[in-house]
C-alpha cells in the first residue's frame, strides 16, 4: 500500500515533500514522510474536489464515506456506503468533566474539551453532524454499539449527578422514562432502522444494572415508537450489515462481524467459536469469567469492511493486557488468524497502551490510522511505538490531542498528519481515497486540511 505523491519522479523527494506539506492545509503540522517509491495516480488531482475553508461537498452515489466524529466525550463513527446505506458505530456520551475529575478520586485523566462546546450535548452534536451529511436526513439504517462502556453509549447520569452540573441537568424522556444521554438521546433525534449490540445478557447478565435498565427502556421505546429492529451481533456473519438500497450494483461490498461478546469468526464460512472459559456443554463458564473481572472492552464488536481493493478494520476497545495471567484476556489475539492487511484502521481503545498489539498491527499493517481520542493521555507513546514499528509509513489522524500529550509523543510526530478535528475518509470505486479534516469547533464542518490521494493495494 503506497501513499500517492504529486510528482512523477520519486527522486524529487524534496519537491514532493513540499507539495504534500502545502496541500495538507495545516501549516503547523508537516506532512508525514511518504513511503519510498510513491507514484501518482493519473487524474488523481481532481478526485473529490474540495476547498479549504469551505464546507465538505456532500457524499455522492458510488462513494464510501467513513466519518470519525469529534465530540471530546467518546467515540462515534458514521458510514455512508456506496449505495447510500448508512451505519453509525457508537454514540459518545461520557459525562466525565473537569468537575468529576477534581472531586472523584477514582476518576483520573482529564477529558479533552467538549466539541463543539460543553453547551451542546454529545447526542445533539452527533445527531446534527449526521443530519448534515446523511443523504436520508435523520433516517439511519444501522446503529452498532461496539461495547457497553459509557464513552461509547452514554453515562448513567445519576453516577455523577452530585459532582457535575452537566449530569444533574440531564432529564428523562417523557414517554420512555429513560435518561437523554448518549445513544438514548441520539435515538430520539435520529430514526434507526436496526440496532445491533453484543448482547447484554451474555456472557454475563447485566440486565439488572441501573444503567442497562435505562438502556433497555430506550430499546423498548424505540421498538414501539419508531419500529426499530433490535438484534445481537453474530460473529462471522456478513448478512447482518448489508447494503439496503442497491446491493446488486455493489457486489464487491461487504461487512463481516469478526467478533462480539467473546465469540470469534473461525475463518470458515460464518462459523464462530467462544474464546472465553466454557462449561462442558459449551455455555459460558460465568464463574470463571467473573473470577478474572474482565473489562467490558474484551467483549467489543470488531468488523471488517471490504469494498473491492479497499479494506477497513474497526474493533471498539479490544485490548490485550493481562494475557500473561489468562490467555483469553487478550481479545485481539484471536483476530490475528483471520485478518489481513487493510488500508484504513480505527485504532483500538483510543490508542492506549493495552491495545493495538504488535501481533495484530503486523497483520493489519494499516496505511492510514484513525484515533478517536477523548481524554488527556491519548494516544499513548507505547502504543504508537508498536504501531510505527510495524507500519513505519502509516499516516495517523487523531480527533484531539492535548498540548501536553503532543510533547510526550513527539518522537512520533512525523507520522501524525492531523491532531484534531472530524476525520472523513472518502473512497472511490477503484479504492483511491482522500482524508479530509473538518473543523470541530463549530457546526459548519468546513475543511481545514486535505490529505492524499492514497491508493489501495
Amino acid at each position: 500500500m503506497k501513499q500517492l505523491g504529486f510528482f512523477l519522479n520519486a527522486t524529487f523527494c524534496l519537491a514532493a515533500g513540499l507539495c504534500l506539506y502545502a496541500c495538507s492545509g495545516n501549516p503547523e503540522q508537516p506532512a508525514p514522510t511518504p513511503e519510498p517509491g510513491n507514484n501518482p495516480e493519473p487524474g488523481s488531482e481532481s478526485l473529490f474536489p474540495a476547498k479549504l475553508g469551505e464546507a465538505l461537498p456532500a457524499w455522492s452515489e458510488g462513494t464510501l464515506d467513513i466519518h470519525t466524529i469529534s465530540t471530546g466525550r467518546g467515540e462515534c463513527s458514521f458510514f455512508i456506503m456506496p449505495d447510500g446505506t448508512t451505519m453509525m458505530i457508537d454514540a459518545a456520551g461520557s459525562l466525565i468533566t473537569h468537575d468529576v475529575v477534581a472531586k472523584d478520586p477514582d476518576v483520573s485523566a482529564e477529558p479533552l474539551p467538549a466539541r463543539p462546546s460543553i453547551s451542546v450535548s454529545s447526542g445533539t452534536a452527533i445527531a446534527d453532524y449526521v443530519k448534515h451529511f446523511n443523504p436520508h436526513g435523520k433516517t439511519v439504517d444501522y446503529w452498532v454499539c461496539s461495547h457497553f462502556d459509557t464513552d461509547h453509549m452514554g453515562n448513567f447520569p445519576e453516577t455523577y449527578a452530585d459532582l457535575c452540573p452537566v449530569s444533574a441537568s440531564i432529564g428523562k424522556h417523557p414517554d420512555g422514562k429513560f435518561y437523554l444521554n448518549g445513544i438514548n438521546e441520539v435515538g430520539t433525534l435520529l430514526d434507526f432502522k436496526k440496532i445491533i449490540d453484543r448482547g447484554y445478557t451474555t456472557p454475563l447478565d447485566r440486565s439488572g444494572e441501573k444503567r442497562f435498565k435505562d438502556y433497555i427502556r430506550f430499546l423498548d421505546w424505540t421498538k414501539t415508537a419508531k419500529g426499530t429492529v433490535y438484534e445481537t451481533a453474530k460473529a462471522g456473519h456478513t448478512d447482518q450489515l448489508r447494503l439496503n438500497h442497491s446491493p446488486a450494483a455493489y457486489s464487491g461490498f461487504s461487512i463481516r462481524v469478526l467478533c462480539s461478546g467473546g465469540y470469534y469468526w473461525t475463518g470458515n464460512g460464518d462459523n464462530a467459536r467462544f474464546n472465553l472459559p466454557q462449561n462442558a456443554d459449551g455455555s459460558p463458564d460465568t464463574d470463571a469469567i467473573k473470577m478474572m473481572s474482565p473489562k467490558e472492552n474484551i467483549y467489543s464488536i470488531a468488523m471488517m469492511l471490504k469494498w473491492g481493493n479497499f479494506d477497513f478494520f474497526t474493533g471498539g476497545d479490544l485490548q490485550y493486557n493481562n494475557r500473561g495471567i489468562c490467555s483469553w484476556l487478550d481479545s485481539e489475539a484471536p483476530l490475528c488468524d483471520v485478518v489481513g492487511k487493510v488500508e484504513v484502521m480505527k485504532a483500538n481503545h483510543h490508542g492506549n497502551n493495552n491495545a493495538n498489539s504488535p501481533e495484530l498491527m503486523e497483520k493489519l499493517s494499516p496505511q492510514t490510522l484513525l484515533i478517536n481520542t477523548w481524554r488527556d493521555g491519548q494516544p499513548k507513546p507505547g502504543a504508537l511505538k508498536d504501531i510505527v514499528e510495524t507500519s513505519p509509513y502509516v499516516d495517523i489522524f487523531a480527533t484531539g490531542v492535548s498540548a501536553e500529550q503532543k510533547t510526550k509523543i513527539a518522537a512520533y510526530s512525523q507520522r501524525f498528519a492531523s491532531y484534531d478535528g472530524h476525520i472523513v475518509v472518502r473512497v472511490a470505486a477503484n479504492g483511491t481515497y482522500k482524508v479530509f479534516i473538518l473543523d470541530d469547533s463549530n457546526q459548519n464542518y468546513t475543511v481545514k486540511a486535505i490529505h492524499g490521494p492514497y491508493k489501495s493495494k
